[in-house]
């Protein structure tokens, strides 16, 4: 039988924020914008200032104030305390600058490392700035406006402790890794992320996705879901299959089921069981092809009247009603059949939405896997809404992160 490795999407209740847009006191308007968000995508590493295995950890500014010898001293747009992502983001800002978990990050092996000190996982986060509103019928104001046109983009990698960055020694300010320039369109939406080109020579890359959603069209009855693979070259231990990573070719199909009744396992949809969705072989990319789930009646998602939860759908549980979700399938595509090397992780990114991901080492499923929902359930007055939404996954080296694109709304629609 074919080995492969499996991830659940569950779908959860998610209470949305309203108004999570207006973050801040007005501002004056930035002049010509273009719109901005950073994240750290690098793996969790052994840091080489601190000798201790710890997460890395980075300061990122735009357009940098420097001293006489051209180290970074400030700047504007800065982004400092700048952790490893969190696992799930949405395109608006639901706690997005902090853990609600508690301040920590997970390391290689799965473990969560906690701190005492400021963590952010993107930029702007939680910072007061202005941010994008509605484009296209999405609330972007996960966001952070900037000046469009060309600016110089630095990253430094600093230490993991409570010191802001200007106040940094020279020595640490001076340990810059990325230092480019980018040129940002007036009117674009643009994704930026410091990541690992080669994990074994310690060398880091720029990547800056041009969000092209802004410009599509999307059927307000389907989810869209598309991966990207970002990793970088693998270690001698990955290629040996000693240590976690997918593959380097990643061949991705999906099922899309539900649960009838009641002490019966859920059952792939007629025309969504184990679909071919993509190949990806090539790694980098910034251009999105997706695959669409139909959004489903509102009767799917209750039972008796009441809102279904997700329970696990193996075996030893079905005496619950679980509600739908989907299934990707993961496997190497210049080997098929071929079981994949061990993926041992797990991870609760948010109080929102539960993701575990682990490899399936027999047929038999030992673990469940779940990932963040595709479906966005609001609820306002025990009114509950359902819809749709874009999902993009980016695969990188052990891990799937997963941004949700949500659809903007002043109130609860019914």
């Amino acid at each position: 039988m074919r080995h492969r490795i499996t991830w659940l999407t569950a779908i959860l209740p998610l209470v949305l924020l309203l108004g999570s847009c207006y973050k801040y006191a007005e501002r004056d308007p930035v002049e010509t914008p273009a719109y901005l968000r950073v994240f750290n995508s690098v793996a969790v590493m052994p840091d080489a200032l601190q000798g201790t295995a710890v997460a890395s950890f980075f300061t990122f500014l735009m357009d940098p104030e420097t001293d006489a010898a051209g180290i970074p001293l400030k700047a504007a747009v800065m982004g400092d305390f700048l952790t490893t992502r969190q696992l799930y983001s949405t395109s608006v800002p639901l706690n997005s600058g902090n853990s609600s978990e508690g301040q920590y990050v997970i390391d290689k092996f799965g473990r969560r490392i906690y701190s005492t000190t400021p963590l952010n996982y993107e930029y702007p986060g939680n910072a007061k700035v202005l941010t994008a509103a509605v484009i296209n019928g999405f609330d972007l104001s996960a966001w952070a406006q900037i000046t469009s046109g060309k600016h110089r983009i630095v990253f430094v990698s600093r230490p993991k402790n409570s010191i802001a960055f200007p106040e940094l020694s020279k020595e640490i300010r001076s340990q810059v890794l990325i230092d480019t320039v980018v040129d940002f369109s007036q009117g674009e939406v643009y994704t930026m992320q410091i990541l690992c080109r080669d994990l074994e020579k310690n060398q880091y890359g720029l990547y800056v996705r041009n969000e092209q959603f802004t410009h599509q069209q999307f059927d307000d009855k389907k989810i869209y879901v598309g991966f990207l693979n970002l990793s970088g070259a693998p270690t001698r231990q990955m290629q040996m299959g000693m240590e976690a990573a997918f593959p380097q070719k990643i061949r991705i199909s999906y099922s899309y089921k539900q649960q009838e009744l009641q002490g019966t396992l859920p059952v792939p949809m007629a025309g969504y069981n184990n679909n071919y969705y993509t190949t990806l072989t090539e790694k980098m990319n910034t251009g999105i092809s997706y695959l669409t789930l139909p959004l489903l009646p509102r009767a799917s998602f209750f039972e008796k009247d009441t809102l279904r939860s997700y329970s696990r759908v193996d075996l030893r549980y079905t005496g619950l009603v679980t509600l739908p979700h989907a299934e990707f399938y993961f496997e190497d595509a210049d080997r098929p059949g071929f079981k994949m090397p061990p993926v041992q992780y797990s991870a609760d990114p948010s109080v929102y939405n539960i993701y575990r991901y682990s490899s399936f080492l027999t047929d038999r499923q030992t673990d469940i896997n779940v990932a963040p929902v595709l479906n966005l359930i609001t609820s306002s007055g025990n009114k509950y809404h359902i819809s749709a939404t874009v999902n993009i996954m980016e695969i990188i080296y052990d891990r799937i992160y997963m941004m949700q694109v949500q659809r903007g709304f002043n109130e609860i629609p019914h």
